[in-house]
């Protein structure tokens, strides 16, 4: 396919070259600001920075890597330029909303595909490595989820399944663990700074990974809410 990516997040041009080494072409991409241009040109240098229309025009596969907030306003904006139909598949990597607020792209016969990798990404090559060994949330409508599980195994990844209807609880779900693992885990090294301790992330790694390995081992029945104050 012919994929082209919208948007300055940096998981677009991470998994445009991972789906380039699978075997796709990429045709285009549109950003904006300096951070982002940089890492097209340190990522895939090879894929031209267009305009946005020219990028959806030429694409198999519409990668909008762009903010949940924009989703509806822009894929409703590319809609009404007549840049969607029936060959068309549109991904956006949103964890807080399903394939639905792509519902102006399947209006005109395009496939609409919710993606989100479950990793935080940094834009650069690392991310591929990370990517191999993570987990993707794909929602699609039922018929069609075929196409989203073998996208995310084309990534190195395996794909999970989450209904529209589940999609609000998995969006809850990755952010309590994002933001509350990232809080206790810079608690416990500022406490290794204030104690003059050196290196205090490589000391405390082990014990956080094996923390969260336990955590998740654990019938849910078994954790107490408590324990994780």
């Amino acid at each position: 396919m012919k994929i082209g990516v919208v948007g300055d997040d940096p998981a677009g041009p991470v998994l445009a070259k991972a789906w380039a080494a699978a075997g796709h072409e990429l045709i285009g991409v549109f950003v904006e600001s300096p951070a982002a241009i940089e890492r097209i040109e340190a990522l895939i240098p090879e894929v031209p920075i267009a305009n946005m229309a020219a990028v959806v025009e030429d694409a198999d596969l519409v990668l909008l890597a762009i903010p949940s907030s924009d989703l509806e306003i822009t894929c409703a904006g590319l809609a009404d330029l007549g840049l969607f139909g029936p060959k068309k598949i549109v991904v956006h990597l949103s964890p807080l909303v399903g394939y639905s607020v792509l519902a102006d792209a399947a209006r005109f016969g395009a496939i609409p595909i919710a993606m989100h990798p479950v990793m935080h990404f940094t834009g650069t090559t690392m991310d591929l490595t990370v990517l191999k060994n993570s987990s993707i949330a794909v929602s699609a409508p039922e018929p069609l989820t075929p196409i989203a599980e073998a996208l995310a195994i084309e990534l190195g990844a395996e794909p999970m399944v989450i209904a529209e209807d589940q999609r609000a609880a998995y969006a809850e779900a990755f952010e309590v663990a994002s933001s509350f693992s990232s809080l206790i885990v810079r608690q416990a090294v500022g406490i290794l700074e204030d104690a003059g301790i050196q290196n205090p992330a490589r000391l405390i790694a082990p014990v956080v990974r094996s923390a969260m390995e336990t955590a998740l081992s654990e019938p849910i029945s078994k954790i107490d809410p408590k324990d994780a104050l």
